[in-house]
């Protein structure tokens, strides 16, 4: 019994081999890559928490700085004698009140 293969039969074949190993090759890389979308995803979640709340905390911290600044403003227009004195200590109090609850707000989210 003897098998005649010609140039183009045995270049067919080799190609199909060589699509078989490379097909091989495909599935154990996807099976490898599979754990490492999984790992960057869990990272990606906890990169977009820790963002949203650092914009929580820089919101609030904003909010208490311009309380500040509007304190100290009215004091010193009140200083000036532009304002009366009870208008700038409430505007004090408050900013400080403000801060105040920023600070214990991080301290109870630690």
């Amino acid at each position: 019994m003897t098998i005649t293969l010609t140039l183009a039969e045995l270049g067919i074949i080799l190609l199909g081999l060589a699509f078989l190993f490379l097909l091989i090759y495909l599935i154990l890389l996807i099976k490898n890559i599979i754990p490492s979308v999984k790992k960057v995803y869990s990272i990606l979640e906890d990169v977009e928490r820790i963002t949203s709340v650092a914009s929580d905390s820089t919101e609030s911290l904003q909010s208490a700085v311009g309380d500040i600044s509007k304190s100290i403003t009215i004091l010193t227009n009140s200083i000036k004698g532009n304002q009366n004195v009870v208008s700038a200590l409430t505007s004090l109090i408050n900013a400080i009140t403000s801060l105040r609850n920023l600070i214990r707000r991080d301290h109870s989210e630690k």
